[in-house]
């Protein structure tokens, strides 16, 4: 039997399907290939972007961090710098404070010493007075020994007489020769010690009033430095004084533009001698025009015209002691400037009203000025400029026929509104 052996062309078509079907079966495999070649070459470059986007991140987030790092450092360089900055003020505050602590035992060293000179000055001047009062005696003592010798005297005579009406005219004659002798010698001798004792006397009393005279003059002017004349006499009369109120006073305020500062240059022995230069131009400034000093607070200098004794025309005095002031101020920083030494620049302020002055309290006492004038004048000092005489409306109003004024403007004051402020800038002649 034979075997069956299929067409050839079949078996071609066959084999060519084979073929095919391999071919398409390698075209997919490597198309697929291919295709998961593709996507792992896309995962890749997605995993790269995402690498780059996380690296972006996380520079940024590095450069932030680095930013808030160097905002932080320059916090803590300020904080560094404002604590440094706020010990360097306590420092200077400290030295400032201390400076015025020194001031202030300096002052009250000078007013110990002045109440301990009063009180010597016043047990002397008792003493002294119980002295006169023992020599008063003694003078009125030998004044009535004399009286009685001369009534002695006249009884002797009278017994003279009678012994004369007994005896004979001879020897009564000779008796009263010898007895009238003999008592002139005794009164003459005693007339001479006492003549020549009371002369002592008077010499030693001459002296003790001396002495005391020049004591209470050194008393009075310890007290003048202190306290106005007319205050100091009812003071000595009464041992009190009464607070007077006064109707048209003019209050003046001057202190030392930048006086801070100032002080942190200088020593404080040569901070004194400066502010003792400016101030006693000042006294002697005021003493010409009858102004009153009041007092010195640190660098500030007040002084107040009519007042203890009452004067119209205070005004344009106190105007004028501060065209002087200013005069002055110059002259000394010219001064100053030459000798090498920081010169001062003073600002003025001026107000004219009602006050109240006086002395007040029983120990270490001082003559004061209260009320809102010397409110005014203090705030219109802290409104002037260096080396300007700042005044009130109502002190110009007082004083603009006499001195040539430049108007700056107001001020709002507390409980008055707006105050008008002048500058001054001469006296008219």
């Amino acid at each position: 039997m034979k075997k069956y052996s299929p067409p050839p062309f079949f078996f071609l078509c066959f084999l060519i399907s084979v073929s095919s079907l391999a071919q398409t079966s390698q075209e997919a495999k490597a198309k697929f290939l291919e295709e998961q070649r593709l996507l792992k070459q896309q995962q890749i470059e997605e995993q790269k972007i995402m690498n780059d986007w996380h690296n972006q991140d996380a520079q940024q987030e590095i450069k932030k961090q680095g930013q808030e790092l160097q905002q932080k450092n320059i916090e803590i360089a300020s904080s560094r710098q404002d604590a440094q900055t706020s010990k360097a003020e306590a420092s200077r505050a400290k030295a400032e404070l201390e400076v015025k602590q020194r001031e202030l035992s300096q002052t009250q060293i000078k007013i110990d010493s002045a109440k301990k000179l009063l009180s010597e000055t016043e047990s002397m001047l008792m003493s002294s007075e119980m002295q006169n009062k023992r020599i008063q005696e003694r003078l009125q003592f030998q004044e009535d020994s004399v009286k009685i010798l001369r009534k002695e005297q006249e009884v002797q005579d009278l017994q003279l007489k009678a012994s004369e009406l007994e005896l004979n005219a001879q020897k009564a004659k000779n008796n009263l020769y010898i007895i009238v002798a003999a008592i002139s010698l005794s009164l003459l001798s005693v007339i001479g010690v006492l003549f020549f004792a009371r002369q002592k006397t008077l010499r030693e009393l001459k002296e003790k009033n001396k002495i005391i005279q020049e004591e209470k003059r050194r008393s009075d002017e310890l007290l003048l430095n202190i306290l106005p004349e007319e205050v100091m006499h009812e003071l000595k009369a009464h041992g009190k004084t009464t607070a007077k109120n006064y109707s048209k006073a003019t209050v003046l305020f001057a202190d030392i533009k930048d006086f801070t500062t100032i002080s942190e240059k200088l020593s404080p022995d040569d901070l004194i001698q400066g502010l003792d230069a400016y101030f006693e131009r000042f006294d002697k400034v005021i003493e010409k025009y009858d102004i009153e000093k009041i007092k010195t607070i640190g660098d500030a200098y007040v002084c107040a015209g009519g007042v203890p004794t009452k004067s119209e025309g205070n005004p344009h005095l106190v105007v004028q002691a501060a065209l002087d002031f200013t005069y002055e101020i110059d002259k000394l920083r010219r001064e100053r400037l030459a000798e090498g030494k920081i010169p001062f620049e003073f600002r003025i302020g001026i107000h004219t009203g009602q006050l109240v002055a006086g002395v007040i309290g029983i120990r270490k006492f001082a003559y004061d000025i209260w009320g809102d004038t010397v409110n005014m004048a203090a705030r219109m000092e802290q409104c002037s400029e260096a080396g300007k005489i700042n005044i009130s409306g109502t002190t110009y109003d007082l004083v603009k026929d006499k001195f040539a004024c430049i108007y700056r403007g107001k001020i709002e004051a507390k409980n008055k509104g707006e105050i008008d402020m002048y500058f001054v800038e001469k006296a008219i002649v």
